[in-house]
Formats: structure tokens, sequence, C-alpha cells
């Protein structure tokens, strides 16, 4: 199994609106993008060769719903959704999974959550808004295990 989850972008240097994004911030934002490629590059040709294991992909709520505030971030967690997905379907005869998990929301007990949580001046009482990471994690090996479809999502905005 491989997990791949991007790193967070920095709260106190928000992303550029999508108005105004250019092309070297989608570069910027895309180069979260290609690690993932490289690594299912090396770990794929053997996970093939078994007829098994399991590719994840952890990105935001923005792949899934217009977020204009995300700008290139929002392209960024499109294209790993749209890798995944596209893997997914690609090896499902080969006995490999692909999946993406959809993550709009602030997940509590990590340090995002400690820092939003420590600064409530700046950003608010986030209150009911915040994810389980249990629940996420038990999301991700019900993907994996039932291989019964490609994607979960976390909406704490709606």
């Amino acid at each position: 199994m491989l997990y791949y989850g991007p790193g967070a972008a920095d709260l106190q240097d928000p992303p550029t609106p999508i108005v105004d994004t250019d092309s070297a911030g989608v570069r910027e934002a895309m180069a979260s993008v290609y690690p993932a490629v490289d690594v299912v590059g090396k770990v794929l040709p053997g996970m093939i060769e078994r007829g098994d294991g399991g590719l994840l992909f952890a990105g935001g709520l923005s792949a899934v719903m217009p977020m204009p505030a995300l700008g290139a971030l929002a392209l960024s967690s499109a294209a790993l959704r749209n890798y995944a997905l596209t893997l997914n379907a690609a090896l499902a005869e080969k006995g490999v999974y692909a999946g993406s998990l959809i993550i709009g929301g602030l997940i509590e007990r990590g340090d995002i959550y400690e820092m939003v949580q420590s600064q409530q001046d700046q950003f608010g009482d986030v209150g009911a808004r915040t994810l389980d990471p249990d629940d996420i994690a038990e999301a991700a090996w019900e993907l994996y295990s039932r291989r019964d479809r490609p994607e979960a999502t976390f909406n704490t905005l709606s």
C-alpha cells in the first residue's frame, strides 16, 4: 500500500485567488503532484507483478468543489484526484486498487489543527467544522479493502 498526501499550504501565506493566478503559480502548485507520479512509478511494477496492492491519494475539497480563493491549489488538487481515478480505471483488472480521499475540513489532533486552535483570534473558532482522523483512516481502509468505489469525500463546509 502506498499513501500519498501532499503537505498543507502555509496558513500564514494564503494562496493567490484563481482570478490572479498565473502559469508560474500553477507550476508551483503542480509540484506537489509530480512526486506522486514518481513514487507510483517505483512501486507499481511490483504491485502489478504480484497482482495486488493499493495506491491511495489524499487531496483537498477543491478537487471537487470550486473554491476560487485557493487558486492554483484547486488545480493541483483536481489533478491529483484525476490521477488517482484514472489509475483506478486502468488497474482494476490487474488486482491493484487506486483511490482518492477528498478532505474538506480541519483534521483534529494534527499540527495544523493545533495551530488554528491556538490562534482563534486570527482563524476563529472552528467548532464543529472539524474531521476526526480516525474516521478518515477507517474510510481509507474501507476503500482499499472493499474496492467498491474509487473515492471518499469528507466535507465540513456543507
